[in-house]
């Protein structure tokens, strides 16, 4: 049972994260539209995930004592290589936080094409990761992706350090997390006059 469980949970992140790069199939101009300064655009929802996804690898990696190279956003130094401040993009570089009318032009300054081969790297290392995760890492404590706090009444987040969680956990949420902005990303398709279903 413990296998088909963990079976399923691999196959629901990685039909996500497709799921995540077909949605992301638009005009540059629909990639970065806004509907509104509190509707973050189609590319900002590819961007947070493929973040997560970045750091999921990475302290899933350093959990399992693997070489410890950082997360692929620093390793390649985007922010520079894109001219983007990194003060400016919220919790960990992941746009928690980031104010919407920021995120828009986030997106439009790393542009569609940077963004879209950042998250299929993103995705793949976290894929290949994922994919070697048994049964008996899920119990594993560790510093993972939950690793920060917020209030929902404000909607501030700020970083928790020491914060644990499971592996399992993090596999759980991630897979979870992922879905959710693939169907925000499916509304703003339909609100663009695209088609939205990218799931059938």
């Amino acid at each position: 049972m413990a296998k088909d469980t963990l079976h399923w949970i691999k196959y629901r992140i990685f039909l996500a994260h497709e799921m995540l790069i077909r949605a992301s199939e638009t005009t540059e101009e629909q990639f970065t539209h806004v509907f509104s300064e509190e509707a973050p655009p189609i590319g900002w929802h590819l961007w947070h995930i493929a973040r997560f996804a970045d750091r999921l690898q990475f302290k899933i990696r350093t959990e399992l004592s693997e070489h410890t190279e950082n997360e692929i956003w620093y390793q390649k130094e985007l922010t520079k290589a894109w001219g983007v401040d990194p003060a400016g993009l919220g919790v960990y570089e992941t746009g928690m936080g980031q104010p919407h009318i920021k995120a828009q032009s986030t997106i439009h300054q790393a542009g569609q094409t940077n963004l879209i081969g950042y998250a299929k790297m993103s995705f793949a290392a976290c894929d290949a990761k994922v994919q070697e995760i048994s049964e008996d890492d899920l119990n594993k404590i560790y510093v993972g992706v939950l690793d920060y706090d917020y209030d929902s009444s404000t909607g501030s987040v700020w970083a928790e350090p020491s914060k644990e969680s499971t592996i399992a956990q993090d596999l759980m949420f991630h897979a979870n997390h992922s879905s959710r902005h693939a169907g925000m990303m499916e509304a703003l398709r339909g609100l663009l006059g695209k088609a939205g279903t990218i799931t059938v």
